[in-house]
């Protein structure tokens, strides 16, 4: 489990200062030079993440670290152990976001320095806008109207493979009324939001490091300066 490091010092990511708008238009840019990666329909991430060169781990709570990105070492974005299917494809959607978005104009502004995203930070600017990388990730604006308007928010949940909550999210950010039959409340098993704070129980333990050459945020070719 990650922890500050201890012999040279860290920042968390710069906001990027972009739209949703242009947000979208990233997303749309880098799938197109992968038709077959097929995450619209609820597909697995790990194909995107493995392109993108990032390292995904899991770790015991708490661990207020989502995206850690090392001097010289591979970048892990670090997935809650007891999270759902749903819910981590958001969390981990949101880490690419932060690596996409932020992590260029931070190395930039800052270098020589290791970079972490939180879960929980001080500043919610750039997670917010990572968020919204996610949303345009997973839950596609026309894709999610289809969908939105033929039934129940829970289908969508089911077909996008996303968390219900998430669902809502999404519709109140596109100012979409609720269908006829959208669920008012979200069942037992909906899941936990991991960017809810919790108060920690215990010491983080450090992670194991593993030398790698550090890589830069890229995608077949994709890498883009926000503002170009």
């Amino acid at each position: 489990m990650p922890r500050a490091y201890p012999c040279y010092p860290y920042v968390e990511p710069i906001a990027a200062d972009i739209s949703g708008e242009e947000i979208a238009q990233m997303v749309d840019d880098m799938l197109s030079q992968t038709p077959g990666m097929s995450l619209r329909d609820g597909g697995p991430l790990d194909k995107l993440a493995r392109a993108l060169n990032v390292d995904v781990e899991y770790s015991e709570r708490p661990n207020d670290v989502l995206l850690d990105v090392p001097l010289g070492r591979h970048p892990v974005i670090w997935l809650p152990h007891t999270g759902r299917t749903r819910q981590d494809r958001v969390t981990l959607a949101t880490g690419l976001g932060h690596w996409l978005l932020h992590i260029p104009i931070t190395r930039e502004l800052h270098p020589g320095v290791g970079i972490q995203a939180l879960y929980h930070p001080k500043d919610d600017t750039a997670l917010l806008e990572a968020r919204r990388f996610a949303q345009e990730l997973l839950m596609p604006q026309e894709t999610f109207k289809t969908l939105w308007f033929e039934g129940k928010a829970q289908n969508v949940a089911e077909t996008l493979n996303v968390p219900t909550q998430a669902v809502y999210d999404r519709a109140k950010l596109l100012d979409l009324t609720q269908p006829a039959e959208a669920e008012q409340s979200f069942g037992a098993d909906e899941d936990e939001d991991p960017f809810t704070p919790a108060a920690p129980e215990q010491e983080p333990e450090p992670a194991k490091p593993v030398e790698h050459a550090a890589p830069t945020p890229s995608f077949g070719g994709y890498a883009r300066r926000i503002g170009s």
